[in-house]
């Protein structure tokens, strides 16, 4: 077969979505054992969870590098290019190993349908055995129990917390979502849980006894144990703590650094080696845009990023503006696709706006903005609406004195389409 370019190899990939969204396990456990079961080449953290697990994921991974472990991260989605969601010690997928992978297995991969993420997956856990890397922190894409992800055999599992999201498929109530996400949990292996309702607290303790999983909790106690997180120094470079410095903004990344403190703690009980030294250059190390992505150009107004994209993730990053730019409002650009509880995100959102404006994302799934416009109760804001994000920035920015804020938030879609389109600094 003559080989393929790059742009060829992930136009075939991203094609995949078509196909829509597979649940389950059986495509994906006879592609892996058919390559060789690359998987089980070395160590792996698998973590679900409804908001949270992409930055402890990222956390997580930068403190294993900096351990001196050989590290691979896959997370979803992506932001500009497919290649962000699998990395290894940091660095993006070369193209052509993506190139190598479609060119070898593109037959037996049409051949059994194998659905976008499926296929992501899989070359996420072959380049980590190509690589040789010692452990892979691996991010499940939705739910758990039936992720392409699940094929694994980890040292230790982590739920981050849960909330409503993705209810056309994991279930509308709290306990049934994390039953879904509680299907990580694997035999005899310790499963760990951030702060959660008591609901779904319940629902992990269940499942842990049953598979004989030693049971971890982060509580509230917990920052007890690690006291420098209890001096917070809010300023616009993120949060600050005596001792450690994360380079993630907001009260949720505490939450998040408390968990992965916690995650830590339960390595080096079960015998992996890690120092001090790595927790504290790891979390000071941590990258992982559009998670309150604060950009400057040295003119004009601020911006922030953000992808959250439910309710419990817009609540965070409200509180997080409230905080961080006390008294003042923002000049929010946001997008959402489908099924989303708008109008809680939007109560929240009306906290700290000055105005909106309402454009399309570039997928399918992207709600329409006439319809936003005319079904959410905008607290008295009316939105404006545009065709493009790049005339809504221009005749937002227009109207912006250099000490506004301009929120771009709701997607990440809208989020790497403005990154590809404006770059960040």
């Amino acid at each position: 077969m003559p080989d393929r370019s790059y742009a060829a190899a992930e136009k075939y990939i991203l094609s995949r979505e078509f196909f829509g969204m597979k649940l389950g396990l059986e495509n994906i456990t006879e592609f892996l054992r058919s390559i060789g079961q690359p998987q089980s080449d070395y160590a792996t953290i698998h973590i679900s969870g409804t908001n949270g697990k992409g930055s402890v994921a990222a956390m997580l991974a930068a403190i294993l590098q900096a351990q001196g472990y050989k590290t691979g991260l896959f997370t979803s989605p992506h932001l500009v290019s497919l290649r962000e969601r699998v990395r290894v010690d940091g660095r993006m997928i070369p193209k052509q190993s993506v190139t190598s992978f479609v060119n070898r297995y593109r037959k037996v991969l049409s051949k059994r349908k194998l659905s976008f993420f499926e296929l992501v997956t899989a070359l996420a856990l072959q380049h980590f055995s190509r690589a040789g890397v010692d452990i892979a922190v691996i991010e499940t894409g939705l739910g758990g129990r039936l992720d392409a992800s699940n094929v694994l055999a980890p040292e230790l599992t982590i739920t981050t917390d849960i909330s409503r999201d993705h209810v056309e498929v994991l279930g509308s109530t709290i306990p049934k979502i994390a039953g879904e996400k509680a299907g990580i949990i694997k035999q005899s292996v310790p499963h760990l849980i951030g702060i959660m309702p008591p609901s779904a607290e319940r629902v992990f303790r269940r499942r842990c006894r049953h598979l004989g999983a030693p049971f971890h909790r982060l509580n509230r106690r917990d920052f007890k144990t690690y006291p420098e997180l209890m001096k917070l120094d809010f300023s616009h470079n993120g949060l600050s703590v005596s001792g450690l410095k994360p380079a993630l903004p907001g009260t949720h990344q505490l939450r998040n650094t408390a968990l992965v403190l916690k995650a830590v703690s339960v390595l080096r009980e079960r015998g992996r080696r890690i120092s001090k030294r790595a927790m504290v250059e790891g979390i000071a190390a941590t990258v992982w845009p559009g998670r309150f992505q604060i950009v400057r150009d040295g003119r004009g107004p601020i911006h922030v990023l953000d992808v959250s994209h439910n309710a419990a993730g817009v609540a965070c990053f409200v509180e997080t503006f409230r905080l961080l730019y006390p008294g003042k409002k923002a000049r929010i650009i946001t997008g959402f696709v489908k099924r989303k509880e708008h109008q809680r995100m939007f109560n929240d959102l009306s906290r700290i706006a000055d105005s909106y404006a309402l454009v399309p994302l570039r997928t399918g799934r992207s709600t329409d903005i006439d319809d936003l416009a005319a079904s959410i109760d905008w607290r008295g804001i009316q939105p404006e609406k545009y065709r493009t994000l790049k005339t809504a920035h221009k005749k937002v920015v227009n109207r912006c004195r250099d000490d506004d804020v301009v929120v771009i938030i709701g997607s990440h879609y809208l989020v790497g389409e403005f990154i590809s389109t404006f770059g960040t600094q």
